[in-house]
């Protein structure tokens, strides 16, 4: 059996999500896919806009939409600050596919009007939730 650590999700509204029972994190950095389990090296990691993976001790897995924030491993313990995090189950996903379908349109359009970066942000948030999802 795989050895656990402490593993919290915090963001700026609410502590989302905490275990003492996980013993794989898998998630995308800026710099790449990282993967992490208990007695990593200290670490810390600026997160993308990425779904994120938690295995546990009885062999179940969770999932994470993480819209960017920060990942810090030290002491066996392993938190995440993120900017936005939903749990796989509490996503919408027929607002994710809404959101999608909009920002496809944005970029589409070629406008000068639309804010590309806003619009390509926006594709990657709900791409995200889908991935999660597993919708997409």
């Amino acid at each position: 059996m795989a050895t656990p650590f402490s593993f919290e999700i915090v963001t700026p509204d609410k502590m989302l999500f905490t275990s003492e029972e996980v013993t794989y994190v898998g998630f995308r950095a800026l710099s790449g896919n990282l993967g992490l389990k208990a007695r990593h090296m200290p670490i810390i990691a600026t997160m993308d806009i990425a779904p994120m993976k938690l295995e546990f001790t009885d062999g179940s897995v969770k999932e994470f939409a993480v819209c960017g924030g920060f990942l810090e491993m030290k002491d066996n313990k392993c938190t995440v600050l993120a900017t936005i995090a939903e749990a796989d189950a509490d996503i919408d996903t027929a607002r994710a596919a809404a959101a999608k379908e909009r920002a496809e349109q944005r970029l589409a359009s070629k406008s000068e009007d639309i804010d590309t970066v806003r619009a390509e942000n926006a594709l990657k948030r709900a791409l995200t939730r889908l991935r999660t999802t597993h919708k997409l």
